[in-house]
């Protein structure tokens, strides 16, 4: 007997995996505490040379034949690279899974480590782990989910790139498995990647969100782009080089984590392919969810991985939610929130209204407004506004057109109703202006609000299409109420105001409408009063004109007089030997007087004048 049939037990453990961890595209992966469990005996006899038993996930759908299952066909494929050409007999293997497929959760990469630790195991090959790794690249290309299940914690990894001359006669890896049934195939590479396992903090748990429904690989790898823009490529690689080392610090920094976690690679083109994943990654944040650090599409999805210290159920539970909103049936029947009749719906989704056609959430079509609160741009655009001869109904579904008189509108929307004086009551468009004794229509709304003491209070409001001085008494517009008349509402009193008692009543603080003429004699007023501060101003400057242009005649007149003066003076300097001349103006124009020096003078200061050299020989 063949030392490889010698009968044993033995078990294997490989763990489920969640990969790129937001901008970790193709590069990032962790481990969780999720197992694919195979169970292996090697019998001493049995009636069977090989018997399979699976349990768990896709249980129904399994193949359990060697060629078939992908982990003995893995299994298979170390064996033949090794020399071995088939499994030991009798061989009994279960596999039980409990990872869900489809998810995201790395259940082929767990199942191809498993494959390949029970193909190291049967085969006794003592294979290392990084040798290890290689095989299990050979089967599954992309590093993260694999490396993770096989190394275990946080991981980051890379394909290296080969010379060429090491993968001659290397098969494809969709083909390499059904070669090795029928061939001994080569021995993969040696370090076709490399990995590291990073540092993580020991509060950060991982919360991963399962729904109902499967995500091909091939499927959500389809739909990603052949080429990015750089922008985007450095927006990754930034958010990559800090979430690598924010995981690993004690405290984590939750700020920090969830904007780290950001992603425009893979994230942003795969939100068709899973409906509510917009939703959920811009609306489940660290200000919302206490304990929440960041949250993203776990591998090509569905699944979402949410990492956190504490709430860890109300963090899945929102998430859930908007899952079953995107999935659910819902009641388009319009829910009118009471006291505010403000409008509501069972999609319960700032973003989503419930399509009365398929009785499912679907993204609005319209808005009321160029603002709506708590709407997030970044994620979705506000829908566009209807234009004058539309409107936009309570679910915001998409632009109607104006309703005509006599049809159906919605609560108080005197704007879905065409005409310049159309009202909405008791949900049906009228044209205001109904005359005394003419056909009408009212409705009446109950309110609620919280007084200065925060102290509930009721307020009834009856609204009706009748003209001024006249209200709708059943469904004919009838006169108005004079003071001290019995009331219910203000609308029945000519005043417009009925008191607490039920009483008529001028009120003090009642709004009276200004008649047209009291605004003319009031505009006239104001244009005339205008008009004479204007013309006081004229007048006004034309006296300080005047003032100004007599100074400055003063001024000039001086000074004439004053070279008169000084022509004197130079002529009496030449005959009587004086010295100088000053002339002294002051700011005024008003006082101006010439002073002179004589050698006379026994006060003044003779000017020293150099002799001549005539004067010198002399």
């Amino acid at each position: 007997m063949s030392s490889l049939n010698t009968p044993r037990k033995f078990q294997i453990r490989s763990p489920c995996s969640t990969a790129n961890i937001g901008p970790g595209f193709d590069v990032l992966g962790i481990s969780l505490s999720l197992y694919l469990t195979i169970d292996v005996e090697i019998l001493k006899e049995s009636e069977q040379d090989f018997e399979m038993t699976y349990s768990g996930e896709g249980s129904k759908d399994v193949p359990l034949t060697p060629e078939q299952n992908l982990i003995t066909k893995t299994a298979l494929y170390v064996l033949s690279a090794n020399g071995i050409s088939q499994l030991p007999k009798p061989l009994k293997i279960h596999v039980d899974n409990p990872i869900p497929l489809g998810r995201g959760l790395g259940s082929s990469g767990a199942a191809v480590v498993g494959g390949v630790l029970l193909g190291n195991a049967l085969g006794q090959l003592g294979l290392s782990r990084d040798r290890l790794l290689d095989y299990c690249l050979m089967i599954e290309r992309h590093p993260d989910n694999v490396a993770a299940a096989l190394m275990g914690g946080f991981v980051a990894s890379y394909l290296r790139e080969l010379d060429p001359s090491a993968m001659q006669g290397v098969p494809a890896s969709e083909s390499l498995l059904d070669i090795a049934l029928s061939q001994q195939v080569p021995q993969p590479p040696v370090g076709i990647g490399h990995f590291i396992r990073l540092g993580w903090a020991k509060e950060i748990k991982c919360i991963a969100i399962v729904p109902q429904f499967q995500v091909a690989t091939a499927k959500a790898r389809a739909v990603l782009p052949t080429q990015y823009e750089r922008k985007d490529i450095i927006f990754n690689f930034q958010r990559l080089a800090v979430l690598t080392t924010a995981l690993g610090q004690s405290p984590p920094n939750p700020d920090l984590i969830y904007n780290a976690m950001q992603d425009k690679i893979h994230q942003p083109y795969r939100k068709t392919l899973i409906p509510g994943l917009p939703e959920i990654l811009s609306t489940i944040t660290p200000e919302k969810y206490d304990g929440l650090l960041g949250i993203c599409l776990s591998g090509a999805g569905p699944t979402i991985l949410a990492l956190a210290t504490k709430n860890f159920d109300e963090i899945a539970q929102a998430a859930i939610d908007l899952f079953k909103q995107h999935g659910q049936t819902c009641d388009p029947a319009p829910l009118y929130k009471s006291g505010t009749f403000e409008y509501d719906d069972s999609c319960s989704n700032i973003y989503l209204f419930c399509d009365p056609t398929t009785n499912k959430c679907n993204y609005k079509g319209c808005s009321n407004s160029d603002y709506i609160k708590n709407w997030n741009t970044s994620f979705r655009h506000i829908p566009t506004r209807c234009n004058s001869s539309s409107f936009c109904p309570d679910n915001n579904s998409q632009c109607t057109p104006l309703l005509s008189v006599g049809a159906h509108c919605e609560l108080q929307r005197d704007d879905e109703c065409a005409g310049s004086n159309a009202i909405c009551l008791n949900s049906t468009c009228f044209i205001k202006g109904a005359p005394l004794g003419g056909n009408c229509g009212a409705d009446t709304t109950v309110y609620y609000s919280q007084d200065a003491d925060e102290n509930m209070v009721q307020q009834t409001i009856i609204r009706d299409n009748c003209t001024d001085g006249t209200y709708c008494l059943g469904s004919t517009c009838v006169v108005s109420k004079p003071l001290n008349s019995a009331c219910d509402q203000d609308r029945e009193c000519l005043s417009g105001s009925c008191s607490n008692e039920g009483f008529c009543i001028q009120g003090p603080d009642v709004f009276h409408v200004i008649k047209a003429w009291l605004w003319g004699v009031l505009g006239t007023a104001v244009v005339v009063f205008v008009l004479l501060v204007l013309g006081l101003l004229w007048i006004l400057h034309r006296y300080q004109s005047k003032k100004e242009h007599a100074k400055i005649m003063k001024f000039f007149g001086d000074n004439e007089e004053f070279s008169k003066y000084a022509l004197l003076n130079e002529q009496e300097e030449v005959n009587s030997n004086r010295t100088s001349v000053l002339f002294l103006t002051t700011p005024d124009y008003l006082k101006s007087q010439a002073l002179s020096t004589s050698h006379k003078n026994p006060s003044s200061m003779s000017l020293h004048q150099p002799k001549t050299r005539a004067n010198q020989g002399q």
